[in-house]
């Protein structure tokens, strides 16, 4: 499969999603997925994926996290495994920007959250 990117629409953010792994090559197992923030992201509420553990891997920038009430700057180099059924928020607090890696695992529907915004490169 060759690699998609996701452009949200411009009227809500700039932010790009590069599918590295689809649910699809790896028989529903994991998603793994580039995110790159261009610009600061509102907090956002948290959220709870019942079945799926979430992980982050920041590659460059910082990325603000909260993980069961408990805020965390996550800088380069840093990793968060959020496990299933945790309520968390995670988004970009970086004027810079900051891109991440995350996995879930397994697939389930994590790329559906990207459905309608995924194009082929």
């Amino acid at each position: 499969m060759a690699t998609q990117v996701s452009d949200r629409p411009a009227t809500t953010t700039q932010d790009r999603v590069i599918v590295l792994k689809s649910a699809e090559e790896t028989a529903g197992e994991l998603f793994r997925c580039e995110y790159i923030a261009r610009e600061v992201s509102a907090t956002p509420r948290d959220h709870i994926h019942t079945h799926q553990e979430e992980r982050l891997e920041v590659v460059e920038g910082c990325v603000r996290c909260r993980v069961s009430g408990k805020e965390y700057v996550l800088e380069r180099g840093s990793v968060m495994v959020i496990p299933a059924g945790t309520p968390h928020a995670v988004w970009n607090d970086d004027h810079r920007g900051s891109r991440s890696i995350s996995e879930y695992r397994p697939a389930m529907n994590a790329q559906a959250m990207f459905r309608g915004y995924i194009v082929n490169r």
